[in-house]
């Protein structure tokens, strides 16, 4: 894996091969070689996202943090939006005192990228730790940077020898990936190196079996887009099975990442999030690990329990807690099912995120029209068959694109669902179109387990018995795309699917 020997993390088109260009269905999506997957390529590309949001927004949760991004004063403005989940993450978690997270900007200019940009970053690491006095530094090595040659490690190295507190490098360079997932690995990456082994005198041991505490206690991984309403249900669950939570590395401190490392047990509330982090403490402090499922709907929650339960012989308990959950939240929700029996849904967001949500939608009686994924890798592949086998072999469209609006809008306006669920920079393009839309992953709300299932049905059963507000903005808005557009094949800028058209019309020429 490289985790520990490389300086810079592989983009995940190398080390997962995932994708970011496929237009067609369910079913087609199965038969499609991995290979020729990644290879694929658009001609056109409207939007993407660069590994350095993800990043950015990870590493600034790190309390008494300081980040320093190397590169473009654009660059930096991606911690403004970062910052405002932080404080009400902070609210949620009773810190009203805590203090915003600091963030600068070596703001290299023109002339920077000819004479160089060490000079800077070092008097800027030099002036953030006089300034702000931050328990540790996060330097982020943008795109411009990297392209003139910096020497951004040999700078982190000298200020490391310098000042008295870690010093994390984050190589997050925009140009280096197209899968923007890839930034939770960058994360994880300069977590690790800048907290656990940065020294390796005062490394934390591995872990010993058989400690004193009979409780068994579980690492659980977070995500920054999780709030609190959703870690407290993931922790009520475990606490009733009978097993105590440790929860990070957001918004976690220096000393209890490092306690991750003596768990029994890590938990992934998200594989595509996660499988970095998970696999560098299993080979390295021996500690197993669930990377399977994504605690949303009934089943999914049913198997995510059951799995980590399996390895301390609590499955007896775990049932049990399954059991009482599911009747209680069934009887919560038969009264919101009349008004979602027989609707169609589409969803758009992180492969994993969507496709279990779909699963969740399908148990409340919706069928699934269609799903527009980020990327795809393997944590998803099997996921696509089972939603059609769940709606008894029906099959729908999917679009993997890291955004594209043009392609959503257009199978938006052919499918006509009558419920989007997306992050809120999706459906702006659905309510464009006057759809009733559901933001998926909510820091306010819940989401996760049981708790979630009724929530998201309470809120689904709430829009669409009125989705006036959506159908009105549609009538004053409008897409920046010609008529012509919509008659168009939505894939029509997918390399692949270009050739593959191309050929049928020679063929159609020929004869």
């Amino acid at each position: 894996m490289g985790l520990l020997e490389d300086k810079v993390v592989p983009g995940r088109e190398n080390r997962l091969e995932a994708c970011i260009a496929y237009g067609g269905t369910a079913c087609g999506l199965k038969m499609q070689n991995r290979s020729c997957l990644k290879n694929q390529e658009r001609s056109f590309s409207q939007a993407g996202l660069c590994q350095l949001l993800p990043t950015m927004g990870m590493l600034l949760t790190l309390p008494e943090t300081a980040v320093i991004v190397h590169g473009a004063i654009g660059c930096a403005s991606n911690g403004v939006g970062a910052l405002i989940g932080i404080r009400l993450r902070n609210i949620q978690n009773g810190n009203l005192k805590a203090e915003d997270s600091n963030w600068v900007s070596t703001n290299l200019t023109e002339s920077d990228v000819v004479h160089g940009g060490e000079a800077k970053l070092e008097k800027a690491i030099v002036e953030v730790y006089e300034r702000y006095h931050p328990k540790s530094i996060v330097v982020f090595q943008t795109c411009t940077p990297s392209i003139i040659g910096d020497d951004v490690a040999g700078i982190i190295d000298r200020m490391r020898e310098r000042l008295d507190i870690p010093i994390l490098a984050a190589y997050c360079e925009g140009f280096k990936t197209k899968v923007w997932a890839t930034g939770y690995d960058v994360a994880f990456h300069a977590i690790v190196h800048g907290f656990i082994e940065s020294d390796r005198e005062g490394r934390p041991p591995r872990r010993e079996p058989g400690r004193q505490n009979p409780r068994p206690l579980v690492n659980v991984i977070n995500l920054a887009s999780v709030g609190k309403p959703d870690e407290d249900e993931i922790t009520r669950l475990l606490n009733a099975v009978g097993i105590d939570v440790n929860i990070g590395p957001n918004f976690a401190t220096r000393e209890a990442i490092r306690n991750m490392t003596q768990a029994d047990l890590t938990i992934s509330v998200c594989p595509t999030h996660d499988d970095y982090f998970v696999e560098y403490l299993s080979q390295e402090y021996g500690i197993p690990y669930v990377l399977k499922d994504m605690p949303i709907g009934l089943e999914n929650t049913r198997t995510w329990l059951l799995d980590i339960a399996g390895h301390f012989g609590l499955e007896t308990k775990a049932a049990e807690v399954i059991a009482a959950e599911e009747q209680k939240v069934l009887r919560a929700v038969a009264k919101y099912k009349p008004l979602l029996a027989g609707k169609s849904v589409f969803l758009s967001a992180g492969e994993f995120r969507a496709l279990v949500t779909g699963a969740l939608f399908q148990e409340l009686g919706l069928e699934v029209a269609g799903v527009r994924s980020y990327h795809h890798d393997h944590f998803g592949k099997d996921y696509y068959e089972k939603l059609v086998q769940n709606q008894r072999g029906k099959n729908f469209s999917v679009d993997i694109a890291n955004f594209q609006p043009f392609e959503l809008t257009n199978l938006l306006k052919r499918i006509k669902p009558d419920l989007f669920v997306g992050h809120v920079t999706d459906n702006v393009w659905a309510a464009k179109l006057g759809l009733p839309t559901l933001t998926i992953f909510r820091i306010f709300d819940n989401y996760i387990g049981y708790r979630g299932f009724y929530a998201v049905a309470k809120k689904a059963a709430r829009i669409l018995r009125n989705s006036s507000f959506n159908r009105n903005f549609a009538q004053h808005t409008q897409n920046p795309y010609k008529a012509a557009w919509y008659e168009q094949n939505p894939f029509a800028f997918i390399k692949i699917q270009q050739e593959a058209e191309g050929g049928q019309e020679r063929e159609a020429a020929n004869e």
